[in-house]
C-alpha cells in the first residue's frame, strides 16, 4: 500500500487509521475510510509520526461526519 514506509511505520499508521475509523464508526475499506487514511498519511508525511497523535489529531472528515 505505502511502499515508502518501513514495516514499523506501516503498522503504526495502520493502527491509527483503524482506531480513527472505529471512533468515526466507519469501515476502513469504505470511501470514508480511504479519506481517513489519506488524511492521516498526509499528517504522517508532514512529520506527525506519534501513533497517539495520529489517532486523535483533528481531521477534516470528522467535521463532515459529525456535523453533516
Amino acid at each position: 500500500m505505502f511502499d515508502f514506509l518501513d514495516s514499523e511505520e506501516m503498522e503504526k499508521l495502520s493502527r491509527a487509521i483503524d482506531a480513527r475509523c472505529v471512533e468515526l464508526n466507519i469501515r476502513p475499506d469504505s470511501i470514508e475510510g480511504q479519506m481517513v487514511a489519506s488524511q492521516l498519511l498526509n499528517l504522517f508525511q508532514s512529520g506527525v509520526t506519534d501513533e497517539a497523535e495520529l489517532s486523535t489529531r483533528p481531521i477534516a472528515l470528522e467535521n463532515i461526519l459529525r456535523h453533516g
